[in-house]
């Protein structure tokens, strides 16, 4: 009887919030995330297995209700609606690592079967290439490639050696990859 009290009561409570959020009460919102962070954390680390990446995506997550939670029809299904948000943009993130992780792979078989013809000299060339592509990279861009592939850094490790936000680094990378990709087939010379 007490337990069905309390939850009506919270209930109640977190419909309040809603309506409030819904008519733009930040503090509000603010209440409601941190009621539910918790569980959009544990969500959206049951799918990245990674603790920034995890983070990172409930912060995203919350940006978007934020943003759209006027379009929710049902404040009684605020918890479901939030978490659907949290695993999109969860799984969206792992599409978009795989698409890089794809992407790089490529271009490095690429170039691995250029170098079956004449192995020596085309890994030489392909050494040289990699060079300067790299020397092509806007400074920030060459140091992040560097500290991650010369000295094996995470991404942790980089963001609290440049003092920067994690997710920062992992914009910076996959910016990287990209123009690194398109230096070396031959784009933009």
């Amino acid at each position: 009887m007490k337990a069905d009290l309390l939850n009506e009561n919270f209930l109640h409570e977190e419909i309040t919030l809603i309506r409030r959020a819904r008519a733009g009460d930040r503090e509000a919102f603010g209440q409601l995330m941190e009621t539910h962070a918790p569980r959009a954390y544990r969500i959206a680390f049951a799918i990245l297995r990674n603790q920034s990446d995890a983070e990172d995506t409930v912060q995203e997550a919350f940006i978007t209700a934020y943003k759209s939670i006027k379009k929710l029809e049902k404040e009684g299904s605020f918890v479901s609606w939030l978490s659907r948000i949290v695993a999109t943009r969860a799984y969206d993130l792992l599409r978009k690592r795989q698409r890089e992780r794809k992407a790089v792979e490529a271009t490095i078989s690429i170039h691995k079967t250029a170098m079956s013809h004449n192995p020596a000299e085309s890994r030489q060339d392909f050494a040289l290439d990699l060079h300067e592509a790299i020397t092509r990279l806007p400074e920030l861009h060459r140091l992040v490639i560097m500290l991650h592939y010369s000295e094996d850094a995470s991404t942790d490790e980089i963001a609290r050696t440049l003092n920067r936000p994690v997710g920062t680094v992992r914009r910076i990378l996959s910016e990287s990859y990209r123009l690194l990709r398109l230096y070396l087939e031959g784009g933009d010379r």
